[in-house]
C-alpha cells in the first residue's frame, strides 16, 4: 500500500508548534533525508552562512513555534504519489487533490507526500491544487521526478507546510500563480524549487502571474535556495495597497533570481529579509518596496540589473532597488553589504535602519553567488521517501 503512517514520539519532551523543547535546548524535528546527492558534494563546515541541505527553515519561518511540515503531527502520514494514483485510479493531480482535501479533517495529524512523476491539468477544473484549511503538510519532490507542469499551488488558510524540491513551470491559466499564499496562512517553507515560464516569448505579460505571490496576512514564510527564472511579473508580496490586508515577516535568501523583468518582489506594507540572493538579467526592476514596507537588503549580489530610465511615477532609476511603477507611498530600504555590477547604483543609500529580530549569518556577496551557482534549485538535496 501507498499510505505509511507511524507516531511522533515525544515522550519527556515538551513541544511547541512543531518544534522540541528539551533541557532548553531547541532541536528542530527531523524531515525528510536532505543529504547532499553525489553531484553536489557537501560544502565544508564553515564554507557558506547557510547550510544547503538543512532539513530546517532560517529566518522568519523558524520564528514563533517553526516551520517542520508534515514532521509537526502527533502521527505522520506518508506518501508516494505514483502508488498512491494508481492504486486510487486518479490522476496525479487528483491524487495530491484528494490527499490534501482528506488531510482538511485531521487537526494532530501530519501528511508527507513524494512526488515522484509530472502532474498537469488532467483533473482538474482549473490550473492550481489547493492546499487549504490543513496544518502540518510536506510535499516534496523525489530526485528530479516531481514536477508540476502547468499547474501551481494555491495555499489557504494553512499553517505549518514545507514545499521542497519540485519544478513548477508554466501556470498560465486561471490565476496563473506557480505558489500563491493567501487568507492568513503562515509558517511556510519554500525551498529548493524550480519555478519559471517565459520572458520574452510571452503573447503579453499578463499571461503568467506571479512565480511566488504573498497575499491577504500570511505571514512566517521563508523563500530559500531556489532557481526562479524566465518570467515577467516575478514575485508579489501584498496584492494592493491596503495595510490590513498585508502580509508581512517574510524571508528571501539564497535564491537565483535570473532572466526577469520586474518584481524581484515588490513588497507593499511587509517587513522583509532579502539575504544572499543573486540577481542576474533583470530588464526592469527588482525590489520594489512600497506603501512603508521595510526591507533588509543584505549580502546579494546584482549583476546587470535594471533598465537605468527614470520611473514616470515616482522618479527613481529602474535598477536594484526603489520605489517603482504605483502606489501612493514609498517603501523603505537598508543596504547592508551588497555588489553591484552593471547594474544602475551610484543614486542609492539606505532610507531606514531597519533589521530584523532573529539571528543568523551573512556571506559576502561573492560568497553568496557560489553558494548559490552550487546549491540552488532542484536535485540538490536528497529527499527519500
Amino acid at each position: 500500500m501507498s499510505r505509511t503512517t507511524r507516531t511522533v514520539t515525544r515522550a519527556g519532551i515538551a513541544v511547541a508548534g512543531g518544534i522540541a523543547l528539551l533541557a532548553g535546548t531547541l532541536t528542530a524535528v527531523s524531515q525528510a533525508s536532505t543529504a547532499p546527492t553525489a553531484d553536489t558534494p557537501p560544502a565544508a563546515p564553515g564554507t557558506f552562512a547557510a547550510d544547503p541541505f538543512a532539513d530546517a527553515p532560517i529566518g522568519y519561518a523558524a520564528e514563533a513555534g517553526g516551520t517542520t511540515g508534515g514532521e509537526g503531527g502527533d502521527t505522520v502520514d506518508t506518501y508516494l504519489l505514483s502508488e498512491y494514483a494508481e492504486e486510487s485510479g486518479l490522476s496525479p493531480s487528483e491524487a495530491l487533490y484528494q490527499l490534501l482535501k482528506a488531510h482538511q479533517k485531521s487537526e494532530s495529524e501530519g501528511l508527507i507526500v513524494y512526488v515522484d512523476l509530472t502532474l498537469s491539468q488532467d483533473g482538474l477544473s482549473e490550473s492550481k491544487i489547493d492546499i487549504k484549511d490543513v496544518e502540518n503538510v510536506s510535499i516534496l519532490g523525489v530526485g528530479d521526478a516531481g514536477e508540476l507542469d502547468g499547474v501551481g499551488f494555491k495555499v489557504t488558510r494553512t499553517q505549518n507546510l514545507i514545499i521542497r524540491n519540485l519544478t513548477i513551470h508554466h501556470v498560465s491559466e486561471g490565476e496563473g500563480d506557480a505558489i500563491e499564499v493567501t487568507d492568513n496562512s503562515s509558517h511556510v517553507w519554500i525551498d529548493h524549487n524550480d519555478l519559471f515560464s517565459e520572458r520574452d516569448n510571452e503573447p503579453d505579460k499578463d499571461y503568467y502571474d506571479g512565480l511566488v505571490d504573498i497575499k491577504r496576512n500570511s505571514e512566517y514564510i521563508t523563500v530559500s535556495w531556489n532557481t526562479i527564472h524566465d518570467h515577467w511579473k516575478t514575485s508579489l508580496v501584498g496584492h494592493n495597497d491596503s495595510a490590513d490586508q498585508a502580509p508581512d515577516k517574510i524571508t528571501y535568501h539564497n535564491n537565483a533570481f535570473t532572466s526577469l523583468n520586474s518584481r524581484v518582489p515588490l513588497i507593499r506594507h511587509a517587513d522583509v529579509h532579502m539575504l544572499n540572493n543573486v540577481f542576474t538579467d533583470i530588464n526592469g526592476s527588482a525590489i520594489n518596496a512600497r506603501m512603508g514596507a521595510r526591507v533588509l537588503v543584505e549580502g546579494n549580489w546584482f549583476e546587470n540589473v535594471g533598465s537605468g530610465e527614470v520611473d514616470s511615477h515616482a522618479g527613481y532609476i529602474e535598477g536594484p532597488v526603489g520605489w517603482f511603477y504605483g502606489s501612493s507611498e514609498t517603501g523603505y530600504w537598508n543596504l547592508v553589504d551588497n555588489t553591484f555590477i552593471d547594474s544602475p547604483h551610484e543614486h542609492l543609500e539606505s532610507t531606514t535602519d531597519f533589521t530584523v529580530p532573529y539571528s543568523y549569518q551573512a556571506d559576502t556577496p561573492a560568497a553568496a553567488k557560489e553558494a548559490v551557482e552550487r546549491y540552488a534549485g532542484t536535485g540538490v538535496i536528497d529527499v527519500t521517501p
